[in-house]
This record gives structure tokens, C-alpha cells and sequence, in this order.
């Protein structure tokens, strides 16, 4: 395996992708309907993430994709609270530090665009996320917040950037 870096999502890049947090998805069991599985851009994640106080970065070795993750508005909140979007990763670079790293990059980039508040919803079954949220500050909330559209994440947690 070569070197993994972190940059921005290109249209290259979106087949790929988009195939990778599937296949994350079906390996937690999650519902194929009320999560990322569903979003009908989720293999144009580049051009969606082109839109103002929006970005999307990858973990790459140049040759495959290994994960990616971004920031973006969260629709129905405060206009200074973003939304941490379609963190996934496979499975060849879990718990090796790469989670911690990416969302520290997407949080240091909200929080240059002006983002005051992180927000994220998650799975039940994702404990490694949920454990590694936790870790880095993110608390509980007893509910959603905004309209993500993902009505099957029952976590949803807030942090200040």
C-alpha cells in the first residue's frame, strides 16, 4: 500500500466512492432506506459538494479510495451549525487512526468556513464511530437536529468547533 493522503473529492472519484460507503453500509446492516444508501447523489458526491459551505475529502493512496468524509449547511438549524456527512471508511484502515484524522481535517475546515457547531447522526451498530465521536468531544442530543433526511440514524450527537 502506498502512502494514504487526505484531498479534496474530484468527479474521478465518485463511482468509487459512492460504491465504497454502499458496501460500509451493507456491512453494518443498515436499512437501505432513511441513511446515505439512499441520498440520489451519492455517486455525484463531487458535484454536491461544490455548493458554497460544502467540502468533501477522501483518503487515498493514489490508487484506491479508503474512506472519505465532509462537512455541509444542515437544513431547519442554525445557519452556524454544519452537519459532519458520510463518514466511511473500508474496512483495510479501520482503527488504525485514519477516522480520528479525517474528522479533525472536515472540523478544522467547517470551522474556517464559519461553522460554530458540528453535528452528526449515526447507526447503532457503528460503535467504533460512535466510541471514536465520543472521544473527541461530540455529546448526545435527545433528538435530531435539522432535516437530514436520514430518518434510520437513531444517534444523533453536537460538538463546538
Amino acid at each position: 500500500m502506498n502512502p494514504i493522503e487526505i484531498r479534496e473529492i474530484r468527479p474521478e472519484d465518485d463511482v468509487e466512492l459512492g460504491t465504497l460507503i454502499r458496501k460500509v453500509l451493507e456491512e453494518m446492516d443498515a436499512p437501505k432506506t432513511g441513511t446515505a444508501y439512499a441520498d440520489p447523489y451519492l455517486f455525484q458526491l463531487s458535484d454536491y459538494y461544490t455548493a458554497p459551505r460544502r467540502s468533501y475529502y477522501i483518503l487515498t493512496d493514489g490508487l484506491k479510495i479508503y474512506g472519505g468524509g465532509g462537512y455541509g449547511d444542515l437544513p431547519g438549524a442554525e445557519e452556524t451549525t454544519c452537519e459532519i456527512q458520510k463518514m466511511y471508511f473500508d474496512s483495510a484502515i479501520r482503527g488504525k487512526g485514519w477516522g480520528r484524522r479525517l474528522i479533525e481535517h472536515v472540523m478544522e475546515q467547517a470551522r474556517a468556513e464559519g461553522y460554530k457547531k458540528a453535528y452528526i447522526e449515526t447507526l447503532e451498530s457503528m460503535i467504533s464511530a460512535q466510541k471514536l465521536y465520543e472521544k473527541i468531544g461530540f455529546k448526545p442530543l435527545p433528538g435530531p437536529l435539522g432535516s437530514t433526511g436520514h430518518c434510520s440514524c437513531p444517534i444523533h450527537l453536537i460538538k463546538d468547533l
